[in-house]
């Protein structure tokens, strides 16, 4: 069997497991996918925060699958499977070696931020694979020099942007590239690079005009979240950024990632190599800006998860050439090495699918903490909310809302019947997709319930839009009767309207 064939059937029987423990897994639907599975239900140009990639692709999948979490997630089965075969091919064709391709997108599927993002619907399972696409298509460009190269890469940097806006960086990063290399920095000269920059611009126009009818809120909530303005530096979240990549890589991984990259950088100088400085600039600079950019603020684990796209590679074909290099001892230590990395990376994957394994070695609360608290109760709530939509239903018609986006997402996915529901404003949260849809105009007289997390209180802005509202405590319990997480929720009577938002949303 050819290496090629080998990696689509590693790699296919990863997606087959993934399949099977979405489809019969513990864990339900995060919120942020539930949110993006109401994206889907509201197609547009684009949304608030990021752009309209990922509701097309729940859209999709859902229509086949229906709106359950097989539905929902197994475009990210299906993405995340395309990418590690694009990291096969990165290994391949710029590094000139399949074997270090196919370890590399084996050691991706086994390393704890991928194997966890490839069951998640989110921004970023797409974001990675137009990254990756993106990379390998401008690495085909410089070495056939056929222009069809640079237009694909750039119709993949468009459609990357479509997913999350951190595509953006690919273009920098490509252009110290092409000045890193006397022999490809004649690209510059010519048309085609240009053009694929254009098609790009144009494929990103639904993102820009969106916004351009809708006050730019993305770019302000982008500049919030960036931390952009703020003159403080503190070191603190830059350990924390660091030590965030080492423990969802894994300490031994994330040292042979940067070793690998250093590798890349010593050789490709060296010897003019090509494939060896793409991979360094489309991986380096990125990781760089984050690291900075940590100084400013929080920078959360996930963002310059892009820059190991070229890095897994980088690392498989770095050990090769060391393992060549070493004799005796040192060939058995850098062994050793190896499969300690790979044993832990394994383990953390194991145990980050199947949490409660931990319990017994002392873990008693792991559930309970995130991101667990966050995958699971929430079929639990939806029927309970479910039991009391119906027995309401005899004093009039009710709607459904809470207090944050997240929740009230989970209520529109596991509700029956996947009702609206809307996201009150209080006086304290951010401006989110919610309050770009049609709120509470309508509903004067109904009914409602309206949940919270916690045991939390009413709050005065919701007390006084209903003529009474009585509160219940549900709490969720593990199949063991520990209790797992409450829920405030209230049966609000007749529905006197909400004071306008409109002074107070944050970006």
């Amino acid at each position: 069997m050819s290496k090629s064939n080998k990696v689509i059937a590693v790699l296919a029987a990863f997606a087959v497991f993934r399949v099977l423990y979405i489809a019969w897994g513990p864990f339900g639907v995060s919120p942020d996918e539930a949110h993006y599975w109401e994206w889907s239900r509201h197609l547009d140009l684009s949304y608030y925060s990021k752009g309209p990639a990922v509701a097309y692709v729940i859209a999709l999948f859902t229509s086949v699958f229906g709106s359950t979490a097989l539905g929902i997630r197994i475009g990210a089965v299906v993405l995340s499977t395309v990418a590690a075969y694009l990291i096969y091919l990165t290994g391949r064709d710029l590094f000139g070696s399949e074997t270090a391709g196919l370890r590399a997108a084996v050691l991706t599927n086994i390393t704890p931020i991928f194997s966890i993002g490839a069951i998640l619907m989110t921004t970023d399972v797409m974001f990675l694979t137009f990254w990756a696409a993106a990379v390998w298509t401008v690495y085909r460009a410089v070495e056939t020099k056929e222009g069809k190269w640079w237009y694909l890469s750039g119709l993949l940097i468009g459609l990357g942007f479509l997913s999350k806006y951190t595509m953006v960086f690919l273009y920098p990063c490509i252009a110290l590239f092409l000045l890193s290399s006397k022999r490809d920095r004649a690209w510059f000269l010519r048309k085609e690079p240009y053009i694929g920059a254009l098609v790009s611009l144009v494929a990103a126009t639904p993102v820009i005009y969106w916004n351009i009818t809708h006050g730019q809120v993305t770019i302000k909530h982008t500049m919030g979240q960036a931390h952009v303005g703020s003159g403080t530096l503190s070191v603190g979240p830059l350990f924390e950024f660091i030590g965030s990549q080492a423990l969802l890589l894994t300490p031994l991984i994330f040292i042979g990632l940067v070793y690998g990259l250093v590798m890349c950088a010593l050789d490709g100088f060296r010897n003019d190599k090509s494939g060896l400085k793409l991979a360094f600039f489309a991986s380096a600079p990125l990781f760089l800006f984050f690291l900075f950019k940590s100084l400013h603020g929080k920078v959360q684990a996930n963002w310059a998860v892009a820059a190991y796209m070229t890095a897994f590679p980088a690392a498989a074909w770095a050990f090769e050439g060391l393992s060549r290099r070493c004799s005796g001892a040192g060939k058995k230590v850098l062994n050793g090495a190896v499969v300690i990395a790979l044993l832990t990376g394994a383990a953390a994957s194991f145990f980050a699918y199947f949490p409660w394994t931990l319990e017994p070695l002392g873990a008693k609360r792991i559930m309970w903490g995130p991101p667990y608290n966050r995958v699971t109760g929430w079929e639990e709530l939806g029927r309970k909310v479910s039991a009391m939509k119906e027995e309401m239903a005899s004093a009039g018609p009710a709607f459904i809302m809470s207090d944050t986006y997240q929740i009230t997402s989970e209520l529109a996915l596991y509700t029956k019947g996947n009702p609206v529901t809307y996201n009150v404003y209080t006086g304290s949260r951010r401006m989110n997709q919610y309050d770009l849809w049609p709120g509470f105009e309508g509903l004067l007289g109904y009914n409602a319930i309206y949940v919270k997390g916690g045991d939390a209180q009413l709050d005065p802005a919701v007390e006084s839009a209903f003529d009474r509202c009585d509160r219940e405590l549900y709490t969720i319990y593990l199949a063991d009767g520990r209790a797992l997480k409450s829920f405030a929720i209230w049966r609000c009577y007749d529905f006197k309207g909400m004071a306008s938002t409109e002074d107070y949303k944050k970006y």
